[in-house]
């Protein structure tokens, strides 16, 4: 995506309950796109609270070479979370890296995951395994029918979870005593 807006909501699951909706999701019609490890960077913007703002600048690194840089501006009304989404595809991660320091962008908070990608019937389905938070599930879709209908079939409504990964691990850090106040800070 260069920009637009991006809508999706994200469900809290048992890590053990992944078999079972892999092969709802095929019974449904979607198919296994990928599977792969991504370290997402947080930055902290040098001249504004992106956090106060509802914003995020994340780098996001790929096992298997390159990554994508991404710009999410706040969410916006409704009944899903959608926001504006700016994103880069990069060959170079570590020039990235490099540039955004240079540019006075710090490196402030990084969340892991094992992520596998199922797409069709009109939406992108990832299953996510995010250390130190748990299992999730994340559907995206351009209408938001396809994600009541992918919620219904997996009897997901009272899981949704409206915080996001970046989120959820500054809490813990919080809770642990880490160092998240160096992300809330300037």
């Amino acid at each position: 995506m260069v920009g637009g807006v991006e809508v999706e909501s994200k469900y809290r699951i048992e890590c053990g309950e992944i078999e079972y909706i892999e092969a709802a999701l095929r019974d449904a019609g979607l198919y296994l796109e990928g599977e792969r490890l991504e370290v997402d960077i947080y930055y902290r913007h040098p001249c504004r609270d992106m956090l106060s703002r509802d914003e995020a600048l994340r780098l996001r690194v790929y096992e298997d070479d390159g990554g994508r840089l991404t710009y999410k501006g706040p969410r916006m009304g409704g009944s899903f979370k959608a926001r504006e989404e700016v994103e880069i595809e990069l060959t170079r991660v570590e020039e990235a890296r490099l540039l955004l320091a240079r540019l006075g962008f710090e490196e402030t908070l990084v969340v892991r995951k094992r992520r596998k990608y199922y797409r069709g019937e009109g939406v992108l389905v990832t299953l996510d395994n995010v250390e130190s938070l748990g299992c999730f599930i994340e559907v995206e879709a351009e209408d938001p029918g396809g994600i009541v209908r992918l919620e219904s079939m997996l009897k997901l409504e009272d899981r949704r979870v409206d915080e996001t990964y970046a989120e959820m691990a500054l809490k813990n850090m919080d809770r642990r005593g880490d160092e998240a106040h160096r992300y809330r800070e300037g």
